[in-house]
């Protein structure tokens, strides 16, 4: 029984022994590839890291420069019998208006004739809150949506409701077009 302990004890320490060379081993490849290929893991961890922290400080300065109005919603029960529009003009609108916001031609920028168009048709509260229903949340980061080039990795978007893409994209130098935008938007509970 005693020498079965100790050549046990042997074994164990033979295993041990040779788990430890392995070990040693491994940790000297290891090693011998990351002096061999330094440069290129740390320039390719710095780039990793630097995506990462900037897409971090964007989220960060997005959240630090919005308005507390901005995630309220205002009551909406909508009264279908004092709407003049259907649900699916309400659908159509939406889709004008995001198309509207992300126009591109000749350069980029909003199409305000569009919006304006919408928002003529739009004849009372109750049609603002339908097409606000259908508008939903889009994302949002000031140039196009949905986002589709490589750069929206790199990017903070921002799902967002209508009221804030109208605020973000039609300012008082539109002129006409914003007068018509505040009026509705306010009639309907929001603050524009």
């Amino acid at each position: 029984m005693e020498k079965k302990k100790r050549s046990t004890k042997r074994v164990a320490k033979i295993a041990q022994i040779k788990t430890v060379k392995k070990a040693n081993e491994k940790a000297k490849e290891v090693g011998s590839f990351i002096t061999t290929y330094k440069t290129p893991i740390l320039v390719v961890s710095g780039v990793f890291l630097g995506l990462y922290l900037i897409k971090k400080t964007r989220q960060g300065i997005s959240e630090a420069l919005q308005e507390e109005s901005e995630h309220i919603t205002a009551d909406l029960p909508i009264n279908a019998t004092r709407a003049t529009i259907t649900i699916v003009q309400a659908r159509q609108f939406a889709q004008q208006l995001l198309d509207a916001f992300n126009h591109r031609e000749p350069l980029y920028g909003t199409d305000e004739k569009t919006v304006e168009k919408v928002f003529l048709q739009l004849q009372n509260a109750e049609d603002f809150k339908l097409v606000y229903t259908a508008f939903a949340l889009k994302k949002y980061n000031g140039w196009n949506s949905p986002p589709v080039s490589i750069l929206r990795y790199l990017d903070t978007y921002e799902p967002r409701n209508l009221v804030y893409w109208l605020k973000s994209e039609i300012k008082p130098s539109d002129g006409k077009v914003y007068e018509i935008v505040k009026a509705r938007v306010e009639s309907a509970g929001w603050i524009f």
